[in-house]
Order: C-alpha cells, then sequence, then structure tokens
C-alpha cells in the first residue's frame, strides 16, 4: 500500500511542476513573440499582450496544454506500469494457490489491459502446469504403492507356501498331495506376478514420449476370428460363448499387429474375469470405408459397470470396488495399456453399460495419417 500511494505522490509531483514549467515556457515564448514592450512591468505587458493578442495567446496556450496533458498522460501510464510490475510480484508466490484468480483486468486501463490479460493467461498456465506436476508426483508415488503392494501380496504367499515345502523337507510330515498343492499355489502366485510384471512394462513402453508403433498390413477381421478361437476353452470353462462377426468379411487395415492384439486379449481378459453373470462374448468390427474408420466392440451381458466406475475405468491401477477382493489376478493396468495403444493409432475408446450389455468401443482409422507412418 505504501509503494502505491509513493507512486500516485510522484505522479502529483510531476504533474505539478511540469504544469509550471510549460506556464512558463507559454509565457516565455508569447514574450519573444513581442518586437517590443510597451511597459517595464511584466504582469503588465502580460495583460496588455492578452487584450491586444488574445488569438495568439490562446494559439500558443492551447498547443502546450495539449502537449502537458500528453506528457501528463505518460506519466499515467508510467506510475500504472509500475503498479502493474508490484501487482505481478506479489503474484509470483500465489502460483501454487489455485484460489488465486489473477489480475483484476479491468483495473489497469484501455492500453495496459491486453498486458494483463496475457500476464493472467501465464499465470494459469503456470498453475495448471504446477498442478500437472503435483498430479504426476501424485500419480507417482501411487503407482510405486499399487506395484509394492500387488508384488508384495503373492510374493509373501510364495514364500510362504515354499517354506512350508523345505521345512518339511527333513520331517516329511507333509504327504505329496499337500506338496503338490503347496507348489501349485506358489506356481499360480508366480504366474500372477508375471502378469503385473509384463503389464507394467507394456504400460511404461506405451506412454513414453519416443514410443513408438511398428505399423504394418493386417486382417482386423482374421485377428478377431483367431482371437475368439484362442479363448474359447477358457470361455467354455466360464460357461461363456465367444465369437467374433465382422462387415465386411475382411478388414484391411494398417496398425500395430502385436499392440492391437494385446488391446483386444486385455479387453476380452477383462470381460471373462469381471463380466459377472455373463453367458456370452462377442467380438465385433464394422468398417466404414468412406469416412476411414473401422469400429470394433467387445460386448458382454454381464454385471453392469456403476456410472462412477466408468470414467475412471481408463486410469492405472483403478479397479471397479466389486471386484477388488476376487480372485481375478487383476493388476488395473490392462485397460490403461488398452487407451494408450489405442490413442497412439489416433483413435479412441469409450465404454457403455446399461442393464443388458457392456461394450467396450474402439474407432480406429483404417490408415493412419502420412506424418504418422514412419520415413
Amino acid at each position: 500500500m505504501k509503494l502505491r500511494v509513493l507512486s500516485w505522490l510522484k505522479l502529483t509531483v510531476k504533474a505539478v511542476v511540469s504544469a509550471l514549467l510549460f506556464v512558463c515556457m507559454g509565457i516565455g515564448i508569447i514574450l519573444m513573440m513581442q518586437p517590443h514592450w510597451h511597459t517595464n512591468n511584466l504582469v503588465s505587458e502580460l495583460i496588455n499582450i492578452s487584450q491586444r493578442s488574445l488569438a495568439t495567446v490562446t494559439i500558443v496556450g492551447g498547443i502546450l496544454l495539449i502537449i502537458w496533458l500528453g506528457l501528463l498522460w505518460q506519466f499515467y501510464e508510467r506510475t500504472k506500469l509500475a503498479e502493474l510490475i508490484i501487482a505481478v510480484n506479489k503474484l509470483v508466490p500465489q502460483v501454487g494457490d489455485t484460489k488465486s484468480k489473477g489480475l483484476e483486468v479491468k483495473r489497469w486501463g484501455h492500453r495496459l489491459q491486453p498486458l494483463a490479460e496475457n500476464i493472467n493467461g501465464v499465470f494459469e498456465a503456470a498453475q495448471q502446469a504446477m498442478m500437472e506436476e503435483h498430479e504426476i508426483e501424485r500419480s507417482k508415488d501411487e503407482m510405486v504403492t499399487n506395484v509394492s503392494h500387488d508384488l508384495r501380496t503373492p510374493l509373501t504367499s510364495i514364500l510362504g507356501y515354499l517354506g512350508l515345502i523345505i521345512n518339511d523337507n527333513g520331517q516329511q510330515k507333509l504327504r505329496r498331495e499337500e506338496i503338490m498343492k503347496y507348489a501349485q499355489t506358489a506356481f499360480d502366485k508366480s504366474g500372477q506376478m508375471k502378469s503385473l510384471v509384463e503389464d507394467l512394462f507394456d504400460y511404461t513402453q506405451v506412454h513414453q514420449v519416443d514410443f513408438k508403433l511398428h505399423w504394418a498390413p493386417l486382417d482386423l477381421a482374421a485377428m478377431l476370428q483367431q482371437l475368439a478361437v484362442n479363448y474359447e476353452l477358457e470361455a467354455e470353462q466360464k460357461g461363456v460363448v465367444i465369437s467374433a462377426v465382422s462387415n465386411p468379411a475382411v478388414i484391411e487395415m494398417v496398425g500395430d499387429p502385436d499392440r492391437l492384439a494385446r488391446v483386444f486379449m486385455n479387453l476380452i481378459n477383462n470381460a471373462l474375469k469381471y463380466g459377472e453373470g455373463a453367458t456370452f462374448v462377442r467380438l465385433s468390427a464394422k468398417a466404414v470405408t468412406e469416412e476411414n474408420q473401422v469400429e470394433i466392440r467387445v460386448t458382454n451381458n454381464g454385471a453392469k459397470i456403476p456410472d462412477e466406475s466408468i470414467k475412471r475405468l481408463f486410469d492405472r491401477f483403478y479397479r471397479v470396488e466389486s471386484s477388488r477382493n476376487t480372485k481375478t489376478g487383476g493388476t488395473g493396468l490392462g485397460l490403461a495399456i488398452v487407451n494408450g495403444v489405442v490413442n497412439a493409432h489416433g483413435g479412441q475408446v469409450r465404454v457403455e453399460s446399461d442393464d443388458k450389455l457392456t461394450s467396450f468401443i474402439i474407432n480406429l482409422p483404417l490408415t493412419p495419417e502420412d506424418d504418422e507412418l514412419p520415413n
């Protein structure tokens, strides 16, 4: 507040001093324009000149007044600019405060308003960047916590069951059936750990800045048919019928075959693990050649996904609450990998779920943009 009062006090002093200087300048100009004085008194001479040459005095006074007003405006603008600098300096520590709204734009007048708006834009960008940085740090911490938990749980079981087998080596109290049961459990838990490590590896690869796809021609319809055959036995064991349909029968496109296969495998696994009560899983693809698009749906008739969960399904490590405590062995990275691969192909993925059907819908370009293909 003191700085603001001081700046306006300086403006007032400048205005008064400059006004006196311009008055003296005007008097000097008027006196110099006279060939000779009629009196020896300065005041009397000025009165006499104003009576005889009113037009001249008015013109000179008007010109000097305009110049003085222009100079006064410059003083005013500099004072406002100095205030703006002070306000910006005060704004810097508030970057981390999400409640801070920046500068009051209308306060700075017509000329400085665009500058204030630009400063607010930079301020908001800095706030957003800081929020994103905090979110990244929080997400990293959450990721480390989740990975540690998901690795520690099966590892504890593996060590426990293997410990029982090793400690019984000399005592021979365990029957062969028990040893095989413990060994099988340790083997299954090792598979969970392997699945987590593979998912984590794929996730980090997909989300790297320099992640690149291996583009190649492929028949999407044939890929879906082959995947349906591969999962037929597993689906049958769960009482689920899996099928694949395509329109047309052959859908030629360009993409990364391995990555796309992983996408559909993750969605099929997701349907088989979490589609509680489902009797079928259907893979369907429909090409819209004129729009250079293909729509793929992985649909099941299992339990509805809660509306509040749909928005977070593609977040890493997110699992719907009802599936957290079931023995599905999911890592929570499968759908995040799906989202990353689909985005890398220039497509989109979304979810539709109601009491009858749950569909994961993927839209992909049949051929990517030229700038996405390798040279």
